[in-house]
């Protein structure tokens, strides 16, 4: 594997980005692409799986009118939902299973060699039990709305509409979900690996070099500059090294919230309790909307 060879060719650590293996993990690379590709597909199969897998189970049945064959024998209309969405559950289940396996292993692997953090959202989603129970959750709703508007094409488009405005709510809560932990860091300085192992910034590090207000610079002490204050001790300057190396000599510091990486696990069982509980809400109207539907109607 490419990411394994490039760790033990960095003498297993981080590779440097002026190195030739960190150009390789940098850019427009061939390993980038194809990573960035492989997330991709992981990010949106639970959309796929909702709209090809899930929507038809009820709404083809419908429009082809195929329900008054299929409920008609002596398998009960609950009964016969139930023993589809079994076997489909679990062919959903081992497939995305498949690829979170594949998936997580790549993601690990390239935190090895690249800067770059299992909290982020992309690699957070696509890790650890979190495709899973997202595609679980999916399927169900692309079931759910197959039942309720009766229609493939209709039903699609609320799938799509649905995955897209909860995927950008995720994105935005989930940093959130847990108090973030606070810290002073010193500008310029090492972070004593307060966020190294997978650690994600929630808020703060940004340094204002405004007249008025606070700066979100601190001295030593822990008190807040303002900007006139800052502006003493660093006059701006277009040299955004020379700044840096003022900040430093002067003990400034930066205020950061940060989730740290051993919540990763606590994270993730939030967020697949969330989309599971989702799916079992739209299982139980699945379940309501079969036990209502008029055979006559098809």
């Amino acid at each position: 594997m490419e990411l394994t060879d490039l760790w033990h060719q960095c003498h297993d650590t981080f590779c440097p980005e002026n190195s030739p293996q960190g150009e390789r993990l940098a850019g427009s690379s061939s390993l980038v692409l194809t990573l960035g590709a492989l997330s991709r597909v992981v990010q949106y199969m639970p959309l796929l799986i909702g709209v090809f897998v899930g929507v038809p189970v009820l709404a083809r049945e419908h429009e082809q009118r195929t329900l008054l064959l299929a409920w008609s024998q002596d398998v009960s209309p609950t009964r016969w939902l139930w023993t589809k969405l079994g076997l489909l559950g679990l062919f959903v289940t081992a497939v995305t299973a498949a690829v979170a396996g594949v998936s997580d292993h790549l993601a690990h692997l390239e935190t090895q060699v690249a800067p770059v953090t299992l909290f982020d959202y992309v690699p957070f989603l696509n890790t650890g039990m979190l495709p899973v129970a997202i595609s679980i959750c999916w399927f169900a709703i692309g079931v759910a709305l197959g039942a309720a508007v009766k229609r493939t094409l209709p039903a699609v488009f609320g799938v799509i509409a649905g995955f897209i405005g909860l995927t950008y709510l995720v994105q935005w809560r989930y940093p959130t979900l847990v108090k973030p932990l606070s810290a002073h860091l010193r500008v310029g300085g090492p972070d004593g690996g307060l966020l190294r192992d997978n650690a994600l910034v929630v808020k703060g590090g940004m340094i204002d070099y405004g007249a008025d207000g606070p700066s979100g610079a601190f001295d030593a002490s822990g008190r807040q500059l303002s900007g006139v204050e800052l502006q003493a001790l660093c006059p701006p300057d277009n040299d955004g090294s020379r700044i840096l190396s003022c900040e430093y000599s002067n003990h400034i510091q930066q205020h950061l919230q940060y989730q740290p990486g051993s919540r990763i696990p606590e994270f993730h069982l939030i967020v697949a309790a969330g989309y599971l509980g989702l799916a079992a809400v739209a299982l139980a109207a699945v379940w309501w909307i079969v036990r209502r539907t008029n055979l006559n109607a098809g």
